[in-house]
């Protein structure tokens, strides 16, 4: 009751709460450019050159003659003037906005109040999320309707623990626990307060296990292969330093993973050992690309069965050389003799240091103009392909080791919450299809990223007075980059598409959602950003047509084994480049409540804006427009798509009631049976589409190319469209 009457009270003060700006206008005709979100108020509006300018607590808005630039305050890194007039804005997911005035004074004003604009936070209110929330609860009970539930995620989300406790199969009674140690976070404010630890190990150990790891990030189980009991774990450094201490408590854990995995009463029976066939890397070397190569290729089957348990493999994703060097700070790594039945692996991987680095090397090759005529060694030179590759390798020793060799997998980096998350949150998502359907990856995101304390404020600079910028790094988005790698390597793998991807890069940023605010969960409680602000799973749910991949199939690979190799990885154009006119996310579309003046069947949650190769990607999702007005750009691949999607029609009728597949574009007659795994628009079976892919196919040596190109066409989000010219040759 208290908290329902505190929650109205809210409500009912918004605009008390955040009260709308006084509108300065240069030029007393000019008008502002976009519709406003709820507890948005426009500061300024003034003129570019051939350009409108308005500025909001939430967002830039330049409105020039030909195209918008629309771009969240909080994703703009930096501003400074570049010849006089030019005003120059970086942004955190790599774009560049360019902007010019006619005088210097004016580009001087806009300057200083972009900077005042673009300044972390002195408190997490000033966040434009909170107002947003604020205005839309007061907005909806003053109507006397019931909209609370439009922005909170699903139940899914909020009972994760429980369910996937169950749904991975854990055997609760004789190997496994749910510890309660860290209740309100009071042994390690970083984790969830809820762990899994083998079922023997007690509190009192897993606090003594504490004192000896990093932050007190403890070893703690978050996957288990439901075919073999094969678990994986994540924790932080060893705090060995320079006096090679030992923890016997921890020692004792870490072993206690792999004999509770052979304990396993689901994964004892028939259960296999391969410690002959994998190879053991525990020299202390960090792992070579031959290495590796071999490493997968000489992995088999099991061949003989055995009642000890498995040989643990502890992942370190740092090279040796850095894990040594932590020890000089209280850090290191474990040596594999206190491990009995244990191996040690280096991967190798960049630090935030490195990363940002590359990251920004990156950019600035991305926004060259003209186009640099030396991209491709350019591009190499970023290392941004090969730093991604390795994270891919690391990932997919991790699924080799538990699929295949049916081994636990310990990893951890320094403190546990970059690298590793990465890894882990990859190397799930490879071995389980669950986390590649829409809900499934709220849940891994939630569980890996937030419950596990990856520190977003500081990594985004969006934190109370997160000034350092040696604190920031986009770990997340290079981890995004890399679902998308697999995204294109398995396009019929994920339920959700590419522009799924690209406003999740924008939104991490923009603040206009409270999902991704603070450093990790505790902290988020004590700011109830839960009940202060929307989650952005509200838009991008598994209902929003507008993120499905028409491909997708739930029939597709079990365990995704993707090439690693650079050569094999593709720059992430629709973040990293720039559109013909200049390109952020159109927001005032992408909420989860309606703006003024219009309802919820005219725009769309999540709608797509124009793009060059479709007028609007929603409308042609939508089961209203025949999927015969969007063609291939190959005649006789559309043909034979054509006979096959019509014959697919004819033999897919279901009941009446049943709702009809969203992004279909089935007959008015015939309804997709309710529980069939459809892909491509009339439900093209992943086998099918390849004998129409094959036959359509057979006279034309370059249509492969095409394809992929095609592919990665349909997925792209916000302002992300197909180059004229690589069209026209295509249809040429």
């Amino acid at each position: 009751q208290d908290e329902e009457t505190q929650h109205s009270l809210e409500c009912i003060q918004a605009n008390q709460i955040f009260p709308r700006k006084q509108l300065i206008r240069e030029d007393e005709n000019l008008q502002v450019p976009f519709i406003e979100l709820h507890g948005e108020s426009t500061e300024y509006v003034g003129r570019a050159e051939d350009a409108i300018i308005a500025l909001s607590n939430y967002r830039l808005h330049i409105k020039f003659k030909e195209s918008v630039v629309n771009v969240p305050l909080q994703l703009i890194e930096s501003v400074e003037c570049r010849d006089i007039f030019q005003l120059h804005l970086t942004c955190k997911d790599c774009k560049v906005i360019r902007c010019q005035f006619s005088t210097f004074e004016q580009c001087q004003d806009w300057l200083k109040r972009l900077n005042n604009a673009i300044r972390p936070p002195s408190k997490i209110e000033d966040l434009f999320s909170f107002a947003y929330h604020a205005w839309c609860m007061e907005v909806y009970a003053s109507e006397k309707e019931q909209h609370g539930d439009l922005c909170r995620p699903g139940e899914h989300v909020t009972s994760r623990f429980k369910n996937e406790v169950e749904r991975m199969g854990f055997d609760m009674n004789n190997a496994w626990r749910i510890s309660n140690i860290n209740e309100k976070y009071k042994l390690c404010g970083s984790y969830p307060q809820e762990i899994i630890v083998p079922a023997w190990i007690t509190d009192k150990e897993l606090e003594s296990v504490a004192s000896f790891r990093s932050w007190k990030r403890i070893p703690a189980v978050v996957y288990r292969h439901q075919s073999n009991g094969a678990v994986i774990s994540r924790c932080g450094q060893p705090e060995v330093s320079w006096w090679g201490w030992r923890n016997a408590d921890d020692e004792h854990l870490v072993q206690s993973v792999a004999k509770a995995c052979a304990s396993d009463s689901r994964s004892n029976s028939n259960k296999l050992m391969n410690g002959n066939c994998s190879r053991d890397f525990s020299n202390g070397g960090d792992l070579s690309d031959v290495e590796f190569d071999s490493s997968l290729s000489n992995a088999s089957g099991a061949e003989s069965l055995a009642i000890q348990p498995q040989k643990l493999l502890i992942l370190d994703a740092r090279s040796y050389a850095a894990a040594v060097a932590n020890r000089a700070k209280g850090g290191g790594c474990e040596c594999p003799e206190y491990y009995p039945n244990c191996e040690v692996v280096f991967m190798g991987m960049a630090n935030i240091h490195s990363i940002r680095k590359s990251f920004q090397s990156l950019r600035l090759l991305c926004t060259q103009m003209p186009d640099p005529g030396n991209w491709l060694s350019a591009l190499e030179s970023t290392k941004w392909l090969q730093h991604l590759s390795m994270l891919l390798k690391s990932a997919l020793l991790v699924v080799h080791a538990v699929d295949r060799d049916q081994r636990p997998v310990l990893v951890h980096c320094s403190d546990g919450w970059d690298r590793t998350p990465q890894i882990v949150a990859l190397a799930k998502l490879l071995l389980d299809p669950y986390y590649r359907t829409t809900e499934g990856f709220q849940v891994l995101v939630e569980t890996e990223w937030l419950d596990f304390g990856h520190k977003f404020a500081d990594r985004c600079g969006h934190g109370e007075n997160s000034d350092d910028l040696n604190e920031r790094c986009p770990v997340f988005l290079q981890w995004l980059d890399c679902v998308h790698q697999l995204q294109r390597q398995f396009p019929c793998s994920f339920e959700f598409n590419e522009a799924f991807l690209v406003k999740l890069v924008q939104h991490t940023y923009s603040c206009l959602f409270g999902t991704f605010l603070c450093n990790n969960a505790k902290e988020r409680g004590e700011k109830h950003t839960q009940e202060r602000t929307c989650s952005v799973w509200s838009l991008l749910r598994a209902a929003n047509k507008a993120f499905k991949n028409l491909l997708y199939s739930s029939q597709s690979e079990s365990v995704l084994y993707p090439v690693c190799h650079v050569r094999n990885l593709m720059l992430w154009s629709a973040v990293y480049l720039p559109c013909s006119s200049p390109s952020t996310p159109a927001d005032d579309t992408c909420a989860p409540y309606p703006v003024p003046g219009s309802s919820p069947e005219d725009q769309p949650l999540g709608r797509l804006p124009k793009t060059r190769s479709f007028d609007n990607l929603t409308t042609a999702c939508d089961s209203s427009v025949p999927t015969t007005n969007r063609r291939s750009s190959d005649p006789s691949l559309n043909e034979k798509w054509q006979e096959h999607r019509r014959s697919l029609e004819l033999s897919s009728l279901g009941n009446p009631g049943d709702d009809p597949f969203d992004g279909d574009s089935l007959s008015k007659q015939g309804r997709a049976p309710v529980g069939a795994e459809l892909s491509v628009a009339a439900g093209v079976a992943e086998g099918q589409m390849e004998n129409i892919l094959q036959e359509a196919t057979k006279d034309d040596v370059g249509l492969e190319e095409h394809l992929r190109g095609g592919l990665e066409t349909v997925g792209k989000g916000d302002e992300i469209a197909l180059d004229k010219k690589r069209t026209e040759n295509l249809h040429g």
